[in-house]
């Protein structure tokens, strides 16, 4: 939900709950009014009627006393009934055209005091609510009047003021309703664009703006805004013009260089090293730098995160440099690298990271033939052994004598000294010397 809905939904609520409650309010304190001052005609009325009832009652003119009381029922719309009782309890008049109710018949609230007070009593008719006024005559002396009043009327100028107070109250509302949208959009509206131009230079639009259309606190807020996001564009532009002639000045290094920052993404990086990995800047901040090209060693093993020295660098503050590092370009091929890192200080906390590596796969396979040949001259020198010095030996059988005076044949000799061995054989001369008839003379 907006904050517009919800700015005019708390208005309209507010405005619902204060109509709901006025009305029940006024319901409430009107009903105990109306309630009061019926009480109080009806009794100023039984008092008046008691009093011009006395005389017939004391002459026996009963027919009088009814006619008197029918004509006080025709005059006042709210006198439901009326009726005498006589001393003894006997009913002498009244205005009931039907006879006189049965449920009326039996005393059951007592009778007034002798003393000249009233009572009251509540019933339930087929009409509605009947506040039953009982006043004596002569202090009781002379019998009992009773006035029985109608709510019915009070119930209805109720309703009717009721329902005035309501269409007021409902008028009223749409009124608010109608005003607090108004007042709603006039508030609302600005934060909306605000909240818009927001996001546009979230997503890079250096260019977004508010309209400043007052000079109230939200006017002042847009106009914050739009220096801010002025003072961002003349940032931001100082910052690729930066970006710009550190990428010329390092688009020529036969390094390739990036720039980490504490949350582990590249803000910089020169042509080299885009050409040497195959991946775009975008594309490594995307997926996670170290996840595509740094996430094994060189023995083919996992390299966590949190485990790369190159990372560590912002936490330790100290340089690194290695030439075991290995790194995996975009297709997948796997390239050994010669990486320094260093950290980016700034009021004296470790805040980015410079790194500069260089493919040394020829270095490596030169350095690998390097030690194959030395292997191969080492285990060539192991295997020669030679003869030096003087060698005594038989002109005649050809033995030679050792060191030790012991004479045995050349070829159990140079075995004892060297390496070599012997595969007997016969030459030609000897062949035809031992073996004339076998060997052709020519």
């Amino acid at each position: 939900m907006t904050l517009r809905m919800k700015f005019i939904l708390a208005l309209l609520v507010m405005a619902l709950v204060t109509g709901a409650s006025l009305v029940v309010f006024t319901k409430t304190v009107l009903s105990d009014k109306l309630h009061v001052t019926l009480e109080k005609r009806g009794l100023s009325l039984a008092r008046n009627i008691a009093r011009d009832s006395v005389n017939p009652m004391l002459t026996e003119k009963y027919l009088e006393l009814a006619l008197m009381l029918r004509e006080e029922k025709n005059e006042d719309a709210d006198i439901e009934y009326s009726y005498i009782r006589n001393a003894r309890g006997e009913i002498v008049a009244h205005t009931f055209e039907n006879g006189f109710p049965v449920d009326l018949q039996r005393e059951d609230t007592g009778e007034a005091r002798s003393n000249g007070q009233y009572a009251v009593r509540y019933l339930s008719t087929e009409r509605g609510e009947v506040h039953e006024f009982i006043v004596p005559l002569l202090r009781g002396g002379a019998g009992t009047l009773h006035l029985g009043m109608s709510q019915t009327s009070v119930d209805q100028d109720i309703k009717d003021i009721m329902a005035m107070i309501i269409g007021a109250i409902a008028l009223l509302f749409l009124a608010g309703s109608i005003v607090a949208i108004l007042f709603g959009s006039s508030v609302t509206k600005p934060l909306h664009q605000l909240s818009i131009a927001a996001q546009a230079l979230e997503r890079g639009d250096m260019h977004a703006r508010v309209p400043v259309r007052s000079n109230d606190e939200l006017g002042q807020l847009a106009a914050t805004f739009n220096r801010m996001a002025e003072t961002r564009m003349l940032v931001e532009d100082a910052l690729l013009a930066g970006e710009r002639k550190l990428r010329n000045i390092t688009s020529n290094l036969a390094e390739g260089i990036y720039v980490f920052d504490q949350q582990g993404k590249i803000t910089f990086m020169n042509p080299e090293a885009e050409r040497l990995l195959g991946w775009t800047r975008e594309e490594m901040n995307e997926k996670g730098a170290h996840a595509l090209v740094h996430y094994r060693k060189a023995d083919g093993t996992l390299l966590p995160f949190e485990a790369c020295e190159m990372y560590n660098v912002l936490v330790s503050g100290k340089n690194y440099a290695s030439v075991d590092e290995v790194f995996v370009r975009k297709d997948g091929t796997v390239f050994p690298v010669s990486v320094v890192t260093s950290p980016i200080w700034e009021d004296g906390k470790a805040v980015s990271s410079v790194t500069a590596f260089r493919d040394i796969s020829s270095q490596k396979e030169l350095e690998q033939e390097r030690s194959q040949l030395i292997l191969a001259y080492e285990k060539a020198l192991n295997n020669i052994k030679t003869l030096k010095g003087l060698v005594p030996i038989c002109a005649s059988c050809k033995k030679i004598r050792d060191d030790k005076g012991f004479w045995s044949h050349v070829e159990v000799f140079i075995q004892q000294r060297t390496d070599a061995e012997f595969s007997h054989g016969i030459c030609p001369d000897c062949a035809k010397k031992l073996y004339p008839d076998l060997v052709d003379e020519d």
